[in-house]
């Protein structure tokens, strides 16, 4: 474990990864420790926000992404989409995955809002009530809006928190100065499982994973299978952060390069 020497006061409501207070967690056990300790299970989730950009999430990234699943399908396919040379074409399914660098933010109904932040190698932090909704990006400009992305946890009930453990060190970086020392167990993943509470049964959850300094943010169903979104519905995901003469354009890709 690292302790942060930050008292939560962040300068002109921007975030800062040393101004936050919350300890880096580097082993399983200390993760499963801080889980237990905010006590997640039975929450309601209203609201996600992240503080700063997803990523895959800007023009040229979902261009390229639509490009990639256009190019998976058959021609037979294609020709079957309303418009394959739109920007979002209708009946192209995009992964609902973000890359992120900063915390993601959950607000629960009682109120509470947990901060989530796993984007170094087996380093997590992790609190509650210490990062407001509304503070301001610390490096790059927000891209999406993640309640859209992952809609399918909004308005359900945590059913459990899992913390994956492996003996394999994991990609490090050293990012932020942090330094990670040999173990016999480092933190691989974090999974918030999700139920619409009518059976107390696994509907899907939220997946975090590190990718170098990245975080990798998965919704997935109960399966492990990954969330999917129609192009189209992409417009909900980035409204307000791609001019709407791109989203709408209906001459993005050449039905010759496929």
């Amino acid at each position: 474990m690292i302790y942060s020497q930050g008292n939560d006061k962040f300068a002109n409501n921007e975030f800062s990864f040393w101004s936050w207070s919350a300890p880096v967690l580097q082993t399983p056990n200390e993760v499963m420790s801080a889980i237990s300790e905010l006590r997640l299970e039975g929450r309601r989730v209203k609201n996600i926000y992240f503080v700063g950009m997803a990523y895959n999430w800007r023009d040229d990234d979902i261009s390229d992404a639509v490009y990639d699943t256009l190019c998976q399908m058959t021609p037979a396919q294609r020709e079957a989409l309303p418009n394959c040379t739109a920007f979002l074409p209708d009946g192209v399914e995009l992964l609902r995955v973000a890359e992120i660098d900063e915390p993601v933010l959950i607000e629960f109904e009682d109120g509470d809002v947990l901060a989530v932040d796993y984007s170094e190698g087996s380093c997590v932090r992790m609190d509650m009530n210490k990062i407001p909704t509304d503070i301001l990006p610390g490096t790059n400009r927000r891209t999406i809006h993640p309640n859209k992305l992952f809609e399918d946890i909004i308005g359900k009930k945590i059913v459990s928190v899992q913390v994956k453990a492996s003996t394999q060190e994991p990609e490090f970086t050293g990012s932020h100065g942090l330094e990670l020392d040999e173990q016999p167990w480092y933190v691989a993943g974090l999974e918030i499982s999700y139920t619409n509470g009518q059976y107390w049964c696994e509907n899907g959850y939220l997946s975090f994973t590190s990718m170098m300094d990245f975080g990798v943010v998965e919704l997935r169903n109960a399966d492990g299978s990954l969330q999917k979104i129609n192009a189209p519905d992409v417009k909900a995901v980035v409204e307000g952060y791609i001019d709407s003469e791109v989203l709408d354009s209906q001459d993005e890709n050449d039905p010759e390069d496929f």
